[in-house]
């Protein structure tokens, strides 16, 4: 087959030729090729950097592990926590923090309270009996003592709690909420004013910042602030409904 190319010359150029043509047309493809590759490979590397700056901005919520904080929420915490600390406290007057004056609230307790252990003291006195002694006087058995005061003795009983628990319960309620929180001249102590049934108890003077604690801020949800008081049996309760009169001074010593 070689030897017939040989003798042939003119059949060789041309499959020379054509082999020539070839070669070109395959360089000119794979150059073509290689530039699709290139552009697809810019155009990929474009879109990854993309990617990965969007997820650096913007970072997927995780139950397990929680999510940083962006830059302008730790800036505007920081800022707050310095205003907190550079709140100046040695006022040159009292100043009211706190008020929730609501009399006529607290006053229809006072006369409900008192309506309500005076109705039922009433009830047991008009209930009761000295028959009520015969199951410890006589040999009477206890199921005919029952029978005897079928009705009688329950309200009888009933009366007597009835009053009392309802009486305390009120008391109790007036007494712990809060009227007004004062901050002292000098800021090293504060006055409280409840609403106590009883004028004389309804004070509390020059009370160290240190001894007063709210145990939640008076931002967080409920309706109330439980103020802790050292020394002191309980908590009273500050009424979100009040105002708020110096907010970053009543932050600074109580919250």
């Amino acid at each position: 087959m070689f030897g017939l190319l040989l003798k042939h010359p003119i059949i060789f150029k041309a499959l020379l030729t054509e082999a020539q043509s070839t070669r070109g047309m395959m360089q000119k493809c794979l150059k073509y090729d290689k530039n699709i590759f290139l552009s697809v490979l810019s155009v990929r590397t474009f879109l990854t950097r993309s990617i990965r700056l969007f997820d650096g901005l913007v970072q997927p919520a995780s139950f397990l592990k929680p999510s940083k904080l962006p830059q302008s929420l730790v800036v505007r915490h920081q800022q707050i926590s310095k205003l907190t600390l550079d709140v100046n406290t040695n006022v040159r007057n009292n100043v009211i923090l706190y008020k929730n004056e609501n009399d006529r609230y607290f006053r229809n307790i006072r006369i409900f309270a008192i309506g309500q252990l005076f109705g039922w003291s009433v009830l047991a006195l008009y209930t009761y009996t000295p028959d009520f002694l015969d199951i410890f006087t006589t040999d009477i058995k206890l199921k005919e003592f029952l029978k005897k005061h079928l009705f009688r003795l329950p309200t009888f009983v009933f009366s007597i709690f009835a009053g009392p628990v309802t009486f305390g319960f009120m008391y109790a309620t007036c007494a712990r909420n809060v009227k007004y929180i004062i901050l002292n001249k000098g800021g090293k102590t504060l006055s409280l004013s409840t609403y106590h049934l009883w004028k004389r108890k309804s004070d509390i003077i020059n009370l160290p910042i240190g001894m007063a604690r709210c145990t939640s801020h008076r931002t967080d949800v409920g309706v109330c602030i439980p103020l802790k008081i050292k020394n002191r049996f309980f908590y009273y309760l500050i009424d979100k409904k009040g105002t708020f009169v110096n907010p970053s001074l009543f932050d600074h010593t109580t919250g």
